[in-house]
């Protein structure tokens, strides 16, 4: 005697309305500042790896388009733009999302979420969003504002940092190089930041060590001694976290953990 299983089959949920909670809150506004979120990210920093609870709680906020699911490419994980019913929400809860120096009010002032991502900066944009988590989760930064944020309310191309935080007072610009520029490129770069009273740090996380060498040969050669030039490989910053060696032109080799705890 033989017996066939039935599969089970799938039936949609019934949900009639989602009660939003403190963790959703924050998805919402996290997305809002990095541009948006993959699922990778949101299971693991927003959800604390909690899997199944996790699964659950992305698809009732995709069913109630408070979070919109986008697959950017082959074989990556699905993105998570901000629908209209996460913004709306954020406005009627009064969340702050603002820049740094800026006049906030609560639940009125907010960068224009995105509609779409742009595949020429995915990965750019996905490394420093894993680039920000790490510093927080190490408890190195507690107030980081992101490049959307940072161009809160300026107009044209001006040249803003990856990431911006302060530590004891001092401004930390976070820069991610993945691909060279040309040298006059990266001069231009130097000059915004030697006039720029408000950073102290710059901390340049390379894509490769070629890349890394160039760069600190540059601020070498141009003498930018008046501001702190920090370099760090990407691989070694997930790998290594505040244990990874940092080095900074004409002082040498440092782990990261000492050089933010000597912030001054």
């Amino acid at each position: 005697m033989c017996s066939t299983m039935r599969r089970r089959k799938y039936r949609k949920p019934h949900w009639k309305y989602v009660e939003l909670r403190e963790r959703d809150i924050r998805l919402f506004k996290l997305i809002l500042e990095q541009k948006f979120l993959r699922r990778r990210e949101v299971m693991d920093y927003v959800f604390d790896g909690m899997k199944s609870y996790a699964e659950f709680r992305i698809r009732k906020l995709k069913n109630f388009e408070y979070i919109k699911a986008i697959q950017v490419l082959p074989g990556e994980p699905e993105s998570y733009l901000l629908g209209k019913a996460g913004l709306k929400a954020l406005k009627e809860l009064g969340v702050c999302v603002g820049r740094l120096g800026s006049s906030v009010i609560a639940g009125r002032t907010f960068p224009e979420p995105q509609d779409q991502i742009e595949i020429a900066c995915y990965e750019h944009d996905v490394k420093v969003t894993q680039v920000r988590f790490l510093f927080e989760r190490m408890k190195l930064c507690k107030n980081w504002h992101s490049e959307k944020l940072l161009k809160m309310g300026t107009k044209g191309e001006r040249k803003v940092p990856d990431g911006y935080f302060t530590k004891e007072g001092r401004g930390i610009a976070v820069e991610l190089e993945l691909h060279p520029k040309k040298a006059k490129g990266y001069r231009k770069i130097f000059d915004i930041y030697k006039d720029d009273s408000k950073t102290d740090y710059i901390f340049y996380v390379c894509g490769d060590i070629s890349l890394k060498r160039r760069m600190m040969a540059l601020v070498e050669k141009e003498s930018l001694l008046t501001k702190e030039y920090c370099f760090i490989l990407f691989k070694d910053l997930m790998e290594f976290g505040e244990e990874s060696g940092i080095q900074i032109p004409l002082k040498g080799k440092f782990k990261l953990k000492a050089v933010l705890q000597h912030v001054r």
